[in-house]
């Protein structure tokens, strides 16, 4: 008995031992962790002016599994049109660094063996250029292992590693593909991060990325050299990369050195830090070898019928299928952007649109740092209604600084519904007239806008201009029946004041004033019409954000013919974007008719967005969502008392789905779904 009592008594005392030593365990690592989370407010940056340095890059890219389906994917055309599987490459960039985390690479110079010259993978340069201390590790993308508020998310381990020196292993709480798992190399003593790897998937990228950290200053919060592994997988199709970085090269190129040719070998072999080994040397070879080869070819005629299918390819194939970007100038200052004509992302369904292609081309110059102009042509077609819609606004900006400019647009196709026309008809006409089979009710808008903006600081805004609308019937053949104009035209001053409280990262108020007079410019309609409305995003942590919005409209004033009811505030998108555009303040389950069937209207709208809400923590689900959302939207108008939509969505690689749910005067009033192709969006 004396036996097991004193076993039971060094039992005890281990135990209590053990716990002792876990105590200290666990205090030691909340004490490494808390220095690492707060190393980068350690940092002097104050003063800090824009600094330049070098950076140098090579790549090598196989193709190890594709079929046709690669062709359809952005910047993956040119690796896709081509015998040669493996393609290497290398770039000498200039980095100008305004504030730590702000870094713009300008490409200075470049060679590879990619067909064209074009870019491939592009989307995968932002994970060479890790913020560790940010809140969000890559490109907006990833959340951060490093960061304070991000803790919830991660669990983590401390282990020695030698003097002076700790290894923190860090894992997600569940798999979920906004986190990532790894570990990092940290100084003991202030908690710095001295290496750190790890592992992820997101947008079809499985990625492995391995950097050390400057030595002295704000340069410890960059990476010092960056090498990544990606992987990308889609349908059959198996392409590998491995990308090395070099930040902080010093100029080696003579002030005098003019680059006439970015593609000058010479010029790269004096900057490059690391050496090319035998089998990029091999791949190059070759590359110029089939070049030399193809130009020197260029008497047979077989070869002619090559070369034109190549260019065929080139110059319609890939504009087919890919995103077209382009910029021009001397140095760059104006540039292009292009849509491509077949893509999964140029389609969007709703149940009350039904199918709908988008099309979208956008231009820019900027004459210096405050002047410059904008363009942008966006339209589609939506195969229920049967009908093309457009927008074009063109913007001439004069001072950039104070948000001055001067904007015209012009849009058209958008359907409204207006039952009063009708109704006026028919009291007119008191003769038997089977109105049923006559629209009298559904018009075509087509409108011009031109303002003055002018910001005389950040916290107040002022607009000034005129808009012009000009509605026609859908079907003319009914109002030619009864002998009545099938048009009806407005010209209305407008005026906006745009008040920030907290300046341009704060909310939104603005209230707009329009007033159509009979007889300017062809009007023959004359109103009064004023809307307030309010806008908040607000940034929460981890890539949640909570969006609200409420407004109200009024007309004080309708003239004699004045049938037509339009709202700048309350209106419907014909062209609807992606997840990213106005789905979280707007009326999915909503008719058309009623945009355009109140003389007032009140309008209240929530969104909630995170990436962790409820189908992200189920085991499979949770590797595929990006974003969650909760929707809710409310609207008084007359004979809607309220009108409620309750919803639900998310957002993951391939699409993004909103359920949705509507109450009319506290009854059921249907559900619908609103889907939208994301597939490669940030390709």
């Amino acid at each position: 008995m004396r036996n097991i009592l004193n076993i039971l008594f060094v039992i005890v005392l281990a135990m209590a031992g053990c716990n002792d030593v876990h105590a200290a365990d666990r205090r030691y690592a909340l004490q490494i962790m808390k220095r690492v989370f707060g190393y980068a407010a350690s940092v002097d940056t104050t003063g800090l002016k824009t600094q330049e340095s070098y950076a140098y890059l090579k790549y090598d890219i196989r193709a190890n599994k594709r079929n046709c389906l690669l062709l359809a994917i952005p910047t993956m055309y040119a690796i896709a049109n081509t015998g040669v599987r493996e393609h290497v490459g290398e770039t000498y960039d200039r980095v100008i660094m305004k504030r730590p985390g702000d870094m713009r690479l300008m490409q200075m110079l470049e060679r590879n063996t990619i067909p064209y010259g074009m870019r491939t993978m592009p989307t995968v340069l932002k994970y060479l250029t890790p913020l560790i201390y940010d809140e969000l590790l890559i490109d907006g993308r990833i959340i951060s292992p490093f960061h304070l508020r991000n803790r919830r998310f991660y669990r983590y381990k401390v282990s020695p590693f030698m003097r002076g020196a700790v290894i923190v292993s860090f894992r997600p709480r569940l798999k979920n593909t906004k986190l990532v798992r790894g570990w990092a190399r940290i100084e003991e003593s202030t908690g710095r991060i001295l290496e750190t790897s790890f592992d992820g998937e997101y947008d079809l990228v499985r990625f492995h990325v391995t950097m050390t950290t400057g030595d002295e200053g704000v340069k410890t919060l960059m990476p010092a050299q960056c090498n990544l592994n990606a992987r990308f997988l889609f349908l059959c199709n198996d392409i590998t990369a491995e990308y090395t970085t070099v930040f902080d090269l010093p100029k080696r190129l003579p002030d005098s050195t003019r680059i006439v040719n970015r593609r000058d070998t010479a010029l790269l072999n004096i900057v490059r830090p690391i050496p090319t080994n035998s089998h990029e040397q091999y791949l190059y070879s070759r590359y110029y070898a089939a070049r030399d080869a193809a130009q020197a070819d260029t008497t047979k005629h077989s070869h002619k019928r090559k070369t034109w299918t190549k260019i065929l390819w080139k110059n319609v194939g890939r504009r087919l299928l890919m995103r077209t970007r382009q910029n021009f100038g001397t140095h760059s200052q104006g540039n292009f952007r292009v849509s491509p004509v077949l893509n999964p992302l140029s389609f969007s369904y709703s149940g009350r649109r039904g199918l709908t292609y988008k099309f979208d081309v956008r231009g820019s110059y900027f004459f210096n740092e405050r002047q410059g102009l904008q363009l942008r042509f966006k339209t589609g077609y939506s195969f229920k209604q049967k009908q093309i819609y457009f927008d074009f606004p063109f913007t001439f900006y004069i001072n950039q600084r104070r948000n001055a400019y001067i904007r015209t647009e012009w849009s058209s196709g958008r359907h409204i519904y207006n039952s009063e026309l009708m109704d006026a008809i028919r009291l007119e006409r008191k003769d038997s007239i089977d109105w049923s089979r006559l629209n009298l009710t559904n018009f075509r808008d087509h409108s011009f806008k031109a303002v003055a903006h002018y910001d005389p600081s950040s916290h107040w805004g002022l607009e000034v201009g005129i808009v012009s609308h000009k509605r026609t019937a859908i079907d003319d053949h009914s109002f030619n029946f009864l002998g009545r104009k099938d048009s009806y035209n407005s010209v209305a001053p407008i005026a906006e004041l745009t008040y920030r409280p907290m300046g341009y990262n704060g909310p939104i108020f603005t209230i707009d004033y329009e007033r159509g007079i009979r007889g300017m410019l062809g009007s023959d309609t004359d109103y009064e019409r004023m809307e307030i409305d309010g806008q908040y995003k607000h940034h929460l942590s981890a890539l949640s954000y909570l969006q609200l919005r409420a407004g109200t409209g009024f007309y004080t004033h309708k003239g004699f013919g004045s049938y037509f009811l339009d709202y700048s505030n309350f209106r419907e998108n014909n062209i609807p974007g992606g997840w990213n555009d106005d789905w979280a303040c707007s009326f999915e389950l909503l008719n058309s008719g009623w945009y355009n069937a109140s003389k007032y209207y009140v309008r209240a709208n929530a969104a909630y967005e995170t990436p962790l809400l409820l189908l992200s923590w189920l085991p499979i689900a949770g590797r595929l969502i990006e974003k969650e959302r909760i929707y809710v939207n409310a609207l008084t108008v007359k004979q809607l008392n309220p009108y409620i939509e309750y919803g639900y969505g998310f957002s993951t690689r391939a699409l993004s789905l909103g359920m949705f749910v509507a109450q009319r005067n506290w009854h059921f009033d249907g559900m619908g779904l609103r889907v939208n192709v994301e597939l490669f969006r940030h390709w």
